[in-house]
């Protein structure tokens, strides 16, 4: 696989995938995500985990053929009744995608395509805390063969494997004009928003900016149908939009603003 050691790589290579390899997660990769754990649980307030070695949590999944040999996965557990640890789990466990993405890791993001039930038994769950979603990580299948692929081929890969929400529906609050006038950081930024997963594949944000002060904004859009996720959504999304747009930093919550810096 071609050299690639940056996070705008992982985002312009990173796809949902379904179909595993049975080969195990090596423990010199498994050693790299629990480092990449470490910070981000203490820098989101957060109790992300990883679990591997447990097909059974995935047995209907990859029983019907949704999945396949999925096995192992990244637990968001999060503290319970606080709404924006479900945006700082998003972020933040977005963040650990990219790292596995970057090792050769294959992720989806899971949240009725798994038995929830049996994934919290594998779990370290505190009373005051809850699991909320999931991430499949694992090998691809053929997982060889994709080694092999070139960074262009699978940049190409990403742009194709799924239909996506143009430029404007994601800046569907602003104007022709305001488009042309906002500076490239915002371009960049929305670009690579428009490469995050979401839940339930609704990709329900939305981006603004404000030439009155320089800043962008993210927005839940309500009429996307998936109020339940839309949180970590918001998360992940502002996480692919900070990373394309450079140096920044949002602030919390629906309507959030980021500061370009």
């Amino acid at each position: 696989m071609a050299e690639h050691n940056q996070l705008i790589d992982a985002i312009n290579i990173r796809t949902a995938v379904r179909a595993y390899d049975d080969e195990p997660i090596d423990d010199d990769a498994a050693r790299q995500l629990e480092m990449a754990l470490q910070p981000v649980n203490l820098l989101g307030n957060l109790n992300l985990q990883l679990v591997l070695n447990q097909p059974k949590v995935f047995e209907e999944a990859n029983a019907s053929g949704h999945l396949t040999g999925a096995a192992n996965y990244l637990a968001l557990v999060v503290p319970k009744g606080d709404e924006q640890a479900r945006e700082r789990a998003g972020f933040y466990a977005e963040r650990v995608v990219l790292t596995a993405t970057l090792r050769g890791l294959a992720t989806l993001w899971v949240a009725g395509s798994w038995n929830k039930t049996e994934a919290a038994k594998h779990c370290r769950i505190a009373g005051n805390e809850e699991l909320l979603l999931g991430v499949v990580i694992g090998h691809p299948k053929n997982h060889l063969a994709y080694q092999s692929m070139t960074y262009d081929e699978l940049c190409e890969r990403q742009r194709t494997h799924r239909s996506c929400k143009t430029y404007e529906q994601f800046t569907v609050t602003m104007g022709d004009e305001a488009r042309a006038q906002a500076p490239d950081w915002f371009r960049a930024g929305v670009e690579a928003a428009m490469k995050a997963p979401s839940a339930m594949n609704r990709q329900p944000i939305t981006f603004s900016y404000n030439p009155d002060d320089d800043t962008a904004a993210a927005h839940i859009d309500t009429t996307a149908g998936d109020e339940h996720h839309a949180l970590n959504d918001l998360g992940i999304a502002k996480l692919h939009f900070q990373i394309g747009a450079g140096q920044g930093q949002w602030a919390w919550g629906d309507g959030g603003l980021f500061i370009h810096q």
